[in-house]
């Protein structure tokens, strides 16, 4: 049974790390050219956007993983819920603000935010500093949205924004599942290797 488990956790985390490195890196997403072309356009550009980039994956995997951490159910789904939110304000942030230096940087580094966040909640359980990586964790989302709102125009974000969030709830649920089978010295692992991966290729 031992066997099996150590079987299945390195299956899951080799599927998830080709998965990763095959959706390419930062900036780099598909349906750019869709924002600004329309309702329909502008709503699958955002459930593709998170889907196409190593960035928003790992991040959104990251909130899964983070929100699988802790035991009760309505604590895992503030985590995912305060994601989406932090998410939604960065799209509106950079939309309105035109805002871009150095955001990248900041997506870059959200990614080890949340791998620190989910090591520091397996080593220490409840304390302060996990609580307090977490919820950093979860706010550094808003980068990854900011990102899309400086493409898009405020009138077509409308039509983004609800599909960027539909794909963006289905890969933190991911995320979660993965936390179910992989232990979390290993998802912290996964984090830190797609995330020094991305900071080497973009």
């Amino acid at each position: 049974m031992a066997n099996l488990n150590i079987t299945r956790s390195t299956f899951i985390i080799c599927s998830t790390l080709a998965t990763l490195l095959a959706s390419g890196t930062t900036m780099a997403h598909s349906g750019h050219d869709l924002i600004d072309s329309g309702l329909f356009s502008s709503f699958m550009s955002g459930v593709t956007h998170p889907l196409t980039g190593l960035d928003h994956l790992v991040m959104l995997i990251g909130v899964g993983l983070i929100a699988s951490q802790y035991k009760q159910r309505y604590q895992q789904l503030r985590v995912v819920l305060a994601a989406m939110l932090s998410m939604v304000f960065g799209l509106g942030f950079g939309a309105l603000s035109g805002f871009a230096a150095g955001i990248e940087a900041m997506i870059v580094t959200s990614l080890y935010v949340a791998a620190l966040a989910v090591y520091c909640r397996h080593r220490s359980g409840g304390s302060k500093w996990s609580v307090a990586l977490s919820a950093l964790a979860v706010i550094t989302v808003m980068f990854h949205g900011w990102v899309h709102g400086l493409e898009a125009s405020a009138s077509n974000l409308m039509a983004f924004a609800p599909g960027m969030l539909v794909s963006a709830g289905l890969l933190a649920m991911t995320g979660y599942q993965l936390g179910q089978y992989i232990t979390p010295k290993w998802q912290s692992v996964l984090l830190v290797t797609s995330s020094t991966l991305l900071a080497f290729t973009s």
